[in-house]
C-alpha cells in the first residue's frame, strides 16, 4: 500500500504545474532571403545564408509541470530558469512583451546607424520620449514625441547619454530635461523640471535614479532599410541586422558562399554587446548546418560547449565583425 502512495504522489507531482520557464533553441531566419530589403541605393545580393539566430522561451502565463521540466533538464539543448528570475512577479507582462518589441525597434535602427556610419553615409539620431511610466513624475512636462535635446545640461548625442547625465544623483533629485515638440506645426524648445524616481523597469536596479520614461531611437537615414522579421524581440539581432546592410550595400561579397550565423547587440557607433541564451542560439544554427558563428566577445565565459563544425569567433565591433568575414578561409582566428 505505501508504494501505491508513493507512486500516486510521484505522479501527482510531476503533474502539477511548478513556477519554471525553458529556454530552447529557436529557428534562425536568413537574412539572404526576403527579410531585408534596401530602396534609394544601389544593393548586391548576399552570395550564401547569414542566420538571425534566436531562442525560444515559455510564456509565462503557460503552465509548466514536473515532467516536462525533467524532460527539459535531460534534453541538453534547453535551459530551466526559475520564472521570477525571467519574469519577475513586481513587473507587469504587458511591460515585459511591450519592452522585448521595443528592444528590437530600436535595434533595428541602431543596425542601420551603424551599418551606414561605416560605409560614410551621414546620419542624424534622433531620440524621443516613446512612453511615460507609470511610476514617473514627468507628467505635465514630458510628452510622447518630444525629441531629447539635452538632459541635465548634456547634450544627448547617443541614447547611452541620457541615463548617464543623471548617473550620479540620486532619487528625489530634479533634474532639467530640453526637449524639442512641435506645437502648431512648429518645433520649439521645452525645458522641464523632473523628478528623478527609482528605477521600476524589467532586471532595473530600484536603488538607482530613473526618469520613468521609455526613450524611442530613430534616425534621418539617407537609404530606406526595411525588415521583414516577425514574432521576435529583444536586441540581439543588431550584429546581424548591421551585417547583411553592409553585405547588401557593398560590391564587395562577405559571406561568400558560406553559412553564417551570430548573435549581438549593436550600438549606433558599432559597439557589439552581450545577449543571454547563446548556447541555445549556437544549437540552433548548428541545426541550419553553420560552419562560422560571430559572437559578443562578452559572451565568451558563458560558452561551454560549441557545436560539432562551427567555429565561433567574438568580435567587439562591426568593424571587427566584417574584417572576419573578409578574411582567408585559412586565416587563425581567436576563438571562445
Amino acid at each position: 500500500m505505501a508504494k501505491f502512495f508513493f507512486f500516486i504522489l510521484l505522479i501527482a507531482t510531476l503533474a502539477l504545474p511548478i513556477p519554471y520557464v525553458f529556454f530552447k533553441p529557436g529557428s534562425p531566419s536568413d537574412l539572404a532571403g526576403k527579410l531585408l530589403q534596401i530602396s534609394e541605393a544601389k544593393t548586391y545580393p548576399i552570395n550564401g545564408h547569414l542566420y538571425i539566430t534566436s531562442i525560444l522561451v515559455s510564456n509565462p502565463q503557460a503552465p509548466v509541470f514536473g515532467a516536462e521540466t525533467l524532460y527539459n533538464w535531460a534534453s541538453g539543448s534547453n535551459v530551466v530558469l526559475p520564472r521570477e528570475q525571467i519574469y519577475p512577479d513586481q513587473v507587469d507582462e504587458r511591460i515585459i512583451r511591450t519592452s522585448s518589441r521595443d528592444e528590437m525597434s530600436d535595434s533595428k535602427i541602431a543596425a542601420t546607424a551603424a551599418a551606414l556610419s561605416l560605409l560614410g553615409y551621414k546620419i542624424e539620431p534622433i531620440f524621443f520620449v516613446k512612453e511615460l511610466r507609470s511610476y514617473t513624475k514627468a507628467e505635465n512636462r514630458l510628452e510622447i514625441g518630444d525629441r531629447i535635446i539635452s538632459v541635465d545640461g548634456l547634450a544627448i548625442k547617443q541614447i547611452d547619454q541620457i541615463r548617464s547625465a543623471y548617473a550620479d544623483r540620486s532619487i528625489g533629485d530634479v533634474i532639467v530635461i530640453e526637449v524639442e515638440r512641435i506645437i502648431d506645426g512648429k518645433a520649439e524648445r521645452i525645458a522641464s523640471k523632473v523628478e528623478l524616481v527609482a528605477n521600476q523597469e524589467v532586471n532595473g536596479d530600484p536603488s538607482r535614479p530613473a526618469i520613468g520614461i521609455l526613450v524611442g531611437t530613430t534616425a534621418k537615414f539617407p537609404v530606406n532599410v526595411s525588415f521583414g522579421l516577425r514574432g521576435v524581440g529583444g536586441p540581439s539581432a543588431g550584429l546581424l541586422f548591421a551585417l547583411g546592410i553592409v553585405d547588401k550595400l557593398t560590391e564587395e561579397d562577405l559571406v561568400r558562399g558560406r553559412k553564417i550565423a551570430g548573435t549581438g547587440t549593436i550600438t549606433p557607433d558599432g559597439q557589439v554587446g552581450a545577449i543571454g541564451g547563446i548556447e541555445q542560439k549556437m544549437i540552433g544554427a548548428a541545426k541550419k548546418g553553420a560552419t562560422i558563428f560571430l559572437a559578443p566577445k562578452e559572451n565568451c565565459p558563458d560558452i561551454s560547449h560549441i557545436p560539432e563544425n562551427m567555429k565561433v569567433i567574438p568580435v567587439s565591433t562591426l568593424a571587427q565583425a566584417i574584417a572576419v568575414l573578409l578574411a582567408p578561409d585559412d586565416f587563425k582566428f581567436p576563438t571562445c
